[in-house]
């Protein structure tokens, strides 16, 4: 999985994936800068159909357009770019629920053909505190998850309460000063923290892309998991 923290890396990451027609899965409210073969924008949407020549999918959204984006790779076994826009989570399981546009689970799957993901804390900045909150919720939901679900790993269990702890720490903050791009970006990494990929991954993948100001306030936090982020 390739990993990214900035908008600006989507077409580096499209690249790298030898992507020229993204097929684009977001609500109206969103756009990119980007060339793109289609989009689709009910979300959520139990009848997604991708559309023209498109090599692969581009989600812009909370859970939902990911979801529904998850929904059309598994109908075309097209690889999929998240850009998540809130705190579900959403991006890292291959796991989907299908909803109907008022929100109906009619449905779900599993096996999406996860590719990449994109985080800009700035997707982010104009998220209502329902959702902010309500989202980071449901990240929080996974650190517990993390603690009892079969399979469980200390490995994994440290990494849920790191991400719980940041979640604790920071929500409030952006509850408080929601423009505050720093707090943000630091529950930002705290969700994705939650979802459990193999510790060396989030080592040599995940925390190298944060900006340095991220990496300074989680090493000051957690100073003695610098030597083995070896940043």
């Amino acid at each position: 999985m390739i990993v990214r923290w900035s908008l600006d890396e989507l077409p580096a990451v499209l690249a790298e994936l030898g992507a020229e027609r993204p097929f684009l899965v977001a609500s109206p409210r969103w756009s990119l800068d980007v060339p793109v073969a289609g989009r689709w924008e009910e979300v959520p949407s139990d009848r997604i159909a991708v559309t023209g020549d498109a090599d692969s999918l581009v989600a812009v959204g909370g859970g939902s357009a990911i979801d529904t984006a998850k929904s059309a790779s598994v109908q075309s076994g097209l690889p999929l770019v998240s850009v998540p826009t809130t705190y579900s989570g959403a991006e890292w399981t291959p796991s989907y629920g299908v909803r109907t546009p008022d929100r109906r689970m009619v449905g779900g799957g599993g096996g999406a053909n996860l590719a990449a993901i994109v985080y800009d804390v700035g997707l982010s900045l104009g998220l209502p505190r329902p959702e902010t909150v309500g989202t980071a919720m449901n990240a929080l939901a996974h650190c517990a998850e993390a603690l009892y679900v079969k399979g469980r790993t200390d490995a994994g269990e440290r990494r849920a309460l790191e991400g719980a702890a940041l979640i604790a720490e920071w929500l409030p903050h952006v509850v408080e000063e929601p423009d505050d791009r720093g707090a943000r970006l630091m529950l930002l990494h705290g969700a994705a923290l939650t979802i459990h990929p193999p510790r060396n991954f989030l080592c040599q993948q995940v925390i190298p892309q944060l900006p340095a100001e991220a990496r300074r306030q989680l090493f000051g936090n957690y100073a003695s998991s610098a030597p083995v982020f070896a940043l």
